[in-house]
C-alpha cells in the first residue's frame, strides 16, 4: 500500500497475504492487518507476484474513514 502527500513524500506499507483457499480454480489471499495510514493526497495499491506465466486478478477493498 502506498500513501502520499503533496510534498512528494510517500509512505510504503508491505502487507503480508494469508492463503484462504481455492474457489472456482482461483487462489484467494487476504491481508488482515489493522493499519493506520495517513495521506494528504493519494492512496494506492501495487500488487506484485512472482509468476509471470498465468493470469492474475486483484480486488482491493479498504474500510475506514477520512478526516
Amino acid at each position: 500500500m502506498v500513501t502520499g502527500f503533496s510534498t512528494g513524500q510517500a509512505g510504503n506499507f508491505d502487507l503480508a497475504l494469508t492463503p484462504q483457499g481455492i474457489v472456482n480454480g482461483l487462489s484467494i489471499y487476504v491481508a488482515t492487518h489493522a493499519v493506520r495510514a495517513y495521506t494528504g493526497g493519494f492512496l494506492w495499491f501495487v500488487v506484485q507476484r512472482d509468476n509471470a506465466v498465468t493470469t492474475g486478478y486483484a480486488l482491493v477493498s479498504v474500510s475506514g474513514y477520512g478526516v
